[in-house]
Formats: C-alpha cells, structure tokens, sequence
C-alpha cells in the first residue's frame, strides 16, 4: 500500500509564487497524471514529491507520514526522468544493476532482479549491449527497469517519452500503462501532451499557474471541463468557445453566438437551468462532435458557409461560418466536398457547456 498525499503545499522560486495551495490525495496502485503548459508547476510538484525540491508551506506525506524534510534517499522512491541519463560506459544489465549494487545486494539476487525486471520491460536480448547501440525507445525502457528494479514505493516520471519520435511515443504508452497494470505500482506522471494524459491515467490533475485546476477521470476532464482553461487544454482540436446570450424565443431557448445572425435552438430547460445567471456574461462551449452538420435544410439547423477542411483520415474537420462566427465541427470524411459548400447545422444541447464569462468557472449546466 502506497498513498500520497499533499497537504497546503506552497513553493516560491523568490517572489514568484508556483505552487499554489495545493491538496491533492494519491490512492495505492493509481496512476495519476499531471497535465499543464511548461511553467504551471507539474514538474516543481513531481520534484518536491521526490525530495529533490523543497517545499516552503504545507505537508507530503507518503502512507501517512509526513516527509518533507527527509532526504530524497530515505523517501523510497525512484524517478525517470526525459533525459535518458543512462552510464555510456556500463552494458544494459550493469545500468539496471546499478541501484542494487549500490545497496550492496548480493550478486544471486541482483542478477536474479535485472533478469525479471528485463523481461518484464521486453529488453532480455539487449542485457549485454551498451547504451550507444540502442534506440530512443529501448534506452527509455533501460531508464524505466533501473527505476523498478528496487521495487520502490512510487514511480515518478516526467516527461519521459518526450524525446522521442511520434511512433516511439505511441509505442511507449502502450508499454509504460502495460507496465503499470502488471507491477500495480503508485505511479505519478507529468506531461504537458494531453494525448497522453488521456490514455495513460486513472486520474488526471490538471494545473495553471500553480494552481490545481481540476481532478478527474479522463472522461470526466474531457465532458465535463470545471472552466473555460480545461475546456481549452483537453481535446484535439479545443473546444469552440464563443460569447453567447441565451432567450426566449418561440417556446423554446434561442442561444446566439456573437457575431450570428440567429440563435440555435435548445430545450425550454435551459432557461430555468440559467435562471440564476441572469445579468452575467455567458460563453458557450461545445466540441466539434456536439455540432451536427447536414446537406439539407431542417427544423433546428442554420445556415454555414465551409471554409479549411482538415483530412484527418477517419474524420474531417470543418470551419464553418455563422455570419461572423466561426465554429469546428467534426463530420466523417469527405462529408463537406470543398470549402466554399453550403451546409447546415445545430448544435447538440446535450454537448453544450455554459460558463461564467468573467471568472471562467463552469455553470454545470446538463441538457
């Protein structure tokens, strides 16, 4: 059992402040992922958990007990980290070998943990190689098994397949969550790819500035952003964003987008479900899977113009044009023949999101 916990934690690099009353709990065997932009903090939080940053307020504590004044060496946790940062003169064998070694562990069972760990990492055949004849991907994996190889408390793991190609880096997803179910280790990893995030994580805790933003599952991030920051980090492309004013309009709810000619049409609910954000500054935002796009003209569809088309194999995706709104929609490839086509279009209410304008926050609405 492996928990973790942060506990108010406050860093300060001199006056810059950058982490930001953080609290966030770690069960044993989960996977969390920290997500953000370079400089929100995902790293500083990583290496304080590590014990190669301190902290100026607040509490770690790892199964219970605080350790934020302990050495990184009494903390019981190994880190990967982007650089592979492997010995160029020592085999594959004597890299994983390394740590236990150092720990002077008798040469039986040292050999017998290098062996177990290779073949757990698929690197069994590479033991007697040297790390200059070895792919990106392959020495990442040699960084990995010299992590797990004293079967630590924890893994951290920043960035580490951010050196490599895109091929690679899909590759070593796979492998890196193959590898978590099978050792069932608390693992802790930062990244500022949302792709990875989302295949990767039992949680992601996304971060801005220092502070914790919001704490999901990845389903949970994605459909349900807590502010217009998330809605914009996570998904490929961001989510449509658009200040919007929402009325009545013929029995139904009528939600214009500035710059529109017309509103979309919505449920009645929506009214009574913005009933207390009257006055506010309103912004609308929905994915461009929650707008359905169609060649003919129907009850609830507007007019658009297409603009760039983006083949992305499976699925296009389109610009269209609402007087002077522009907004993305997904459609199944060639489905919009050549920008410049007439189509039409409505917004799905039930991939709708309502914000507070001003302070970002989400107003949860669910249609």
């Amino acid at each position: 059992m492996t928990q973790i916990e942060l506990r108010g934690v406050q860093k300060f690099f001199g006056a810059v402040q950058v982490i930001k009353d953080l609290n966030l709990r770690i069960e044993d065997n989960e996977f969390i992922v920290l997500l953000g932009q370079s400089g929100c903090g995902k790293t500083t939080t990583l290496r304080a958990i590590a014990g190669l940053e301190t902290i100026d307020e607040g509490d770690i504590l790892i199964d219970g007990q605080a350790v934020q004044h302990l050495k990184c060496s009494d903390r019981d946790i190994a880190m990967v980290f982007q650089s592979f940062s492997l010995y160029p003169h020592m085999t594959v064998y004597e890299n994983i070998a390394f740590p236990l070694r150092a720990t002077r562990m008798n040469r039986a069972d040292t050999d017998s943990a290098v062996r177990e760990v290779a073949k757990v990492l698929r690197i069994t055949e590479l033991l007697d190689r040297r790390p200059s004849a070895l792919s990106g991907g392959d020495m990442q994996r040699v960084a990995i098994g010299r992590a797990l190889v004293r079967r630590p408390k924890a893994m951290l793991m920043d960035e580490p397949i951010g050196a490599l190609d895109a091929k690679l880096r899909e590759e070593m997803r796979a492998e890196i969550k193959r590898l978590h179910i099978k050792q069932g280790s608390t693992t802790i990893y930062v990244t500022h790819d949302q792709i990875e995030a989302m295949s990767l994580a039992d949680r992601i805790v996304i971060m801005h500035e220092g502070v914790l933003q919001q704490v999901g599952s990845p389903e949970e991030v994605y459909a349900h952003p807590a502010n217009l920051f998330v809605a914009q980090f996570v998904g490929s492309p961001v989510m449509n964003i658009a200040s919007a004013t929402v009325a009545e309009e013929k029995g139904k709810a009528a939600v214009t987008v500035e710059g529109a000619p017309q509103g979309f049409a919505f449920p009645q609910q929506l009214l009574g479900s913005l009933n207390g954000s009257a006055g506010r500054k309103l912004s609308l935002g929905v994915r461009p899977e929650g707008l359905v796009v169609a060649h003919e003209a129907a009850d609830g569809f507007l007019p658009a113009e297409a603009h760039i088309i983006e083949p992305l194999g499976s699925y296009d995706i389109v610009d269209l044009k609402f007087g002077e709104q522009m907004l993305r929609a997904r459609t199944r490839s060639g489905f919009v023949a050549k920008p410049g086509d007439r189509v039409f279009a409505r917004i799905d209410p039930a991939q709708a999101h309502f914000f507070d304008t001003e302070s970002g926050q989400s107003l949860g609405v669910r249609l």
